[in-house]
């Protein structure tokens, strides 16, 4: 689906894809997510990394990127860097290069990505603290407000957005989404949903207080007025304005 001549979400997948960068663009992986649980004593089957990796292989196929960009969280661990993170963080970064033909792999940094800097080296990543400016598209992972980029076409991931669609007995499914519209600047922005196996997303159209999760929501953005494209089988679906999916029922 084209958002515009420059910027498409690649049908049914959570990714982006700028043409003007030759990049695909993609948001809170969590990598060594199950091995992170399994100390905490959830032992949950290893999915992520194969999923992940299966998603990028599609991607790839369609668009053909030269650079992959991961807006923030590219790990899990918030304290340290597992051996489970730096283990799944090295065979991703070996995959791209190997098998996905990735020229180039730009990280900008989130809040789970604390002590990461020792890895650049050995895995031959790029890694911007918060934010970068590339072109016309500035990406910031969420958790802080833009620096930059006055005129910018804003690129946000973090969130982990999702829509609740309910019955009359209570949830019945929650769909991933990306969220598009314009800041209070006029500046276009999407926020790309999670591309972590687990993760059920954020329900932006029955949780009130996303301003507490990202401050641009309290500050610049007017969430009814955002428009939702769900992730689905092999496509996208419109869902149109938040402000008209508070009660959305099947």
């Amino acid at each position: 689906m084209k958002l515009d001549k420059d910027v498409e979400i690649l049908d049914g997948l959570p990714l982006l894809y700028i043409r003007s960068l030759s990049a695909m663009v993609c948001s809170d992986l969590h990598l060594g997510y199950e091995g992170v649980m399994a100390n905490r004593g959830v032992f949950l089957p290893k999915a992520n990394l194969k999923r992940i990796k299966e998603i990028i292989k599609k991607g790839v196929g369609i668009c053909h990127p030269k650079i992959l960009i991961v807006n923030g969280d590219i790990k899990n661990e918030f304290s340290e860097v597992h051996v489970e993170e730096f283990n799944e963080f090295r065979e991703f970064a070996n995959f791209l290069k190997a098998d996905a033909k990735i020229e180039r792999l730009i990280l900008i940094k989130g809040n789970h990505d604390n002590f990461i800097d020792r890895l650049k080296e050995p895995l031959g990543f790029e890694m911007h603290s918060q934010e970068v400016l590339m072109g016309k598209y500035l990406f910031f992972h969420g958790e802080e407000l833009p620096r930059h980029g006055d005129d910018a076409f804003l690129v946000m991931g973090h969130v982990h957005p999702s829509i609740s669609i309910y019955n009359k007995t209570g949830p019945k499914e929650k769909l991933q989404c990306f969220l598009y519209g314009t800041d209070r600047k006029g500046r276009k922005i999407i926020v790309i949903p999670a591309m972590n196996f687990f993760a059920d997303g954020f329900s932006v159209n029955t949780e009130r207080n996303i301003g507490k999760l990202a401050p641009i929501f309290a500050k610049d953005l007017d969430i009814d007025g955002m428009e939702a494209f769900c992730i689905g089988e092999g496509e996208i679906l419109d869902f149109g304005d938040i402000g008209s999916l508070h009660n959305i029922e099947v």
